[in-house]
């Protein structure tokens, strides 16, 4: 009997450790998990967030207001949509009614070739030559007959008058036909390309190597 009852109490004390020793084992465990936690949360805090760099696209810069856009399209016969860039059309507005004059190069007067140098220094930034002819000889990527070809910012040439060589006046093409040049008597306008008095006198157009 008290055999049995010894071997109860060493069971009894044995089961107890391993429970006692269990639960200080799983205690520590949980301790060191509440410590690791806490240090990462200091870490955390300790450390500045990192921030996402949105890069925005910059607005697109307005050069004509809604009327002066819609002027140009019922200039030109087409939708408002098709007037993209407004830097061309708000330097040929400056210029729009500029009387015409020989070898002038102002808003008080200006001729072919200078008013086309003027708006191809001030929207495409090229410098050209001051005469048509010069210009004809440019740095261009080729001349071209067939006007279907023609994008806008092409530069156009015709001769005016039997006696010229090669031609005497420039302008430049826009849309639908249309181009802009200061022509003698009217001064700055723009007029159609297809007129019979214009293609009488085309001889051919042009495109910068440099242009898009």
């Amino acid at each position: 009997m008290k055999l049995k009852l010894a071997i109860t109490l060493v069971i009894v004390l044995s089961v107890s450790c391993s429970r006692k020793t269990f639960q200080n084992e799983d205690y520590a465990y949980y301790k060191r998990e509440m410590e690791k936690y806490k240090r990462q949360s200091t870490n955390k805090e300790a450390s500045p967030e990192k921030t996402v760099n949105i890069t925005k696209k910059p607005p697109v810069k307005k050069y004509l207001t809604a009327e002066e856009k819609k002027k140009f399209a019922q200039l030109l016969g087409v939708d408002e949509e098709s007037i993209r860039n407004e830097k061309l059309y708000a330097a040929i507005k400056e210029w729009l009614g500029t009387p015409y004059d020989w070898g002038g190069e102002s808003k008080n007067g200006v001729d072919c070739s200078a008013y086309v140098q003027a708006i191809y220094r001030k929207v495409y930034g090229n410098e050209l030559p001051r005469t048509s002819v010069q210009q004809f000889y440019f740095d261009t990527d080729s001349h071209f007959k067939n006007q279907k070809y023609l994008k806008e910012g092409d530069l156009v040439f015709f001769r005016l008058r039997n006696e010229d060589r090669v031609v005497s006046h420039v302008g430049i093409y826009l849309q639908n036909g249309k181009f802009t040049g200061s022509n003698s008597p009217r001064g700055v306008e723009i007029v159609d390309i297809n007129d019979p008095y214009w293609q009488d006198k085309y001889v051919a157009s042009a495109r910068l190597l440099n242009m898009n």
